[in-house]
């Protein structure tokens, strides 16, 4: 039996997951209220997600491996990702009432995303929109600079009451600050390439009308 449809399906599982990952950041503050499973349920969104993001390494690799690349599979690729980031991170957003520090990156990232799908659709055939090693870049540091927000989260759930300055102190407020970081130097990232494929994009309408 093939196995051809495997990275296909990984795909389609990541799209659905990362609703669901963003289901599990806005229900945070709830499952760590105390109760002998408050230290597993801080870490759920954390696992979850990176499950997630692995399974985008995941399904290129086999469908490089059994020789599966597919259109559809070059569409839907890059829409799970920015579905992954974007539930994520408006998810953090929301439990942090709207804070600037995530906010700001939050809309940057997004908005840049959603432009870039519309381009890639308007194009008729996405699959073949290059991707430049500055948008790499970007979906690598957003994705890791989530992660680390959401295991500093969990970490700050589970050693609550941690004197300031504390090594569990340091260690999960530095693990959150290091994602924040990570995330506002994807959103300056995506805010750039967003100007190159616009750029790129007009450049060829009009080789195309010479």
């Amino acid at each position: 039996m093939t196995l051809k449809w495997l990275p296909n399906a990984l795909t389609i599982g990541r799209c659905i997951l990362a609703i669901v990952v963003g289901y599990t950041i806005l229900d945070f503050n709830r499952n760590v209220r105390g109760g002998d499973s408050a230290a597993l349920m801080a870490f759920l969104p954390f696992a979850l997600f990176s499950f997630v993001a692995l399974t985008d390494w995941l399904d290129g690799w086999l469908a490089r491996k059994l020789n599966a690349e597919s259109a559809f599979g070059a569409r839907l690729d890059p829409i799970g990702d920015k579905l992954l980031s974007a539930s994520s991170l408006l998810a953090l957003s929301f439990i942090e009432n709207w804070a600037w520090y995530i906010t700001v990156p939050t809309l940057a990232i997004v908005s840049r995303d959603v432009l870039i799908t519309a381009m890639r659709e308007a194009m008729g055939n996405p699959g073949t929109m290059k991707v430049s090693n500055s948008a790499k870049m970007k979906t690598a540091l957003v994705l890791g600079g989530i992660a680390l927000v959401l295991l500093g989260m969990a970490i700050s759930a589970i050693t609550s009451g941690a004197d300031t300055y504390s090594p569990n102190w340091v260690l999960s407020r530095g693990t959150h600050l290091a994602g924040l970081i990570m995330v506002w130097v994807a959103a300056v990232l995506a805010v750039m390439t967003a100007f190159d494929y616009v750029k790129g994009l007009t450049a060829s309408e009009e080789d195309l009308h010479q």
